[in-house]
């Protein structure tokens, strides 16, 4: 009797050997889609609304903690949040109070001065 040479642990060999035909593929193919959009829409409607809400009570002033290579959702014209821009923090500016209150964003779309109300931070501070 012979051995087969498998590089794949046994209870994957129905997997593995299955003939994939134009329909189960379909099947695949949608519920992978339907898998990603519950997935957007559980970070568009939990985490980007928990984000801004622990900022906005972390620190209720307009005075936020940002600083160079921070990463940032910067609010942009869209009500949408997934529409926003992500970039980092190049340079901060501070006032005479000592209080940042614009910086520096690089983006996708080139380096941008911003004030410190349109952007969230993307991670906590500690």
């Amino acid at each position: 009797m012979e051995e087969k040479n498998q590089d794949y642990p046994l209870h994957f060999a129905e997997l593995v050997n299955e003939v994939s035909n134009r329909e189960s593929l379909i099947k695949r193919k949608q519920y992978q889609t339907k898998l990603l959009k519950h997935f957007w829409n559980k970070w568009k409607t939990q985490y980007l609304f928990d984000l801004k809400t622990v900022h906005h009570f972390k620190s209720p002033n307009i005075h936020k903690d940002v600083k160079v290579d921070d990463v940032v959702l910067v609010e942009g014209s869209s009500k949408s949040k997934l529409l926003w821009d992500l970039g980092t923090i190049q340079e901060t500016f501070q006032s005479r109070d000592g209080h940042i209150r614009a910086c520096v964003v690089k983006t996708k779309k080139g380096l941008f001065r911003k004030p410190v109300q349109l952007i969230y931070p993307f991670e906590l501070n500690e």
